[in-house]
């Protein structure tokens, strides 16, 4: 048997070969592509998460303070339960706001040298007029330095009502 070596079935033409590897490369770029949305996605989420807890945070030591009644009935609430400026989620207020690293700590000012990743910053309004023993309490997370953002650019926002308890 011979095998005749001018026949077109003996491999790929130049043009084939240049065809298949464009379409490798445009398949291998939309991987990458991919990819690189991927590592963002789950850095996004980390940085969420942090925040999520930070507010979290805050809104338990506040919901832990003293809002009750005291043995004759007249109303015992904590310094930092009294209500604040409406503009404290707007802007950094002395005493609604603090800044707080990766790991959730509280450092003392926002320097960048400092470690201070996120703003944190509360508001405590009563519920209503004619219910004056209802509060709400809302905590806003922002990545630092968080000058001129308000409620609506934050990382993380949680809101509770809290009533006084006897």
């Amino acid at each position: 048997m011979q095998r005749i070596h001018n026949s077109s079935h003996d491999g790929f033409t130049l043009i084939e070969t240049v065809v298949a590897t464009g379409i490798l490369v445009t398949a291998l770029a939309g991987i990458a592509q991919l990819l690189a949305l991927s590592v963002r996605s789950t850095r996004d989420a980390g940085s969420q998460s942090a925040a999520l807890i930070a507010a979290q945070d805050k809104v338990e030591a506040l919901r832990a303070l003293a809002f009750t009644y005291d043995a004759a009935g007249a109303p015992v609430t904590a310094p930092a339960l009294a209500v604040r400026n409406s503009l404290s989620l707007a802007e950094d207020t002395a005493e609604a706001v603090d800044f707080v690293d990766a790991h959730g700590a509280i450092v003392s000012d926002e320097d960048e040298g400092n470690g201070a990743v996120f703003t944190r910053r509360w508001r405590i309004t009563s519920l209503d007029a004619f219910v004056p023993d209802a509060i709400v309490i809302e905590v806003c997370v922002f990545h630092s330095p968080a000058d001129g953002l308000g409620p609506v650019a934050s990382v993380a926002c949680l809101a509770t009502v809290r009533a006084r308890q006897p």
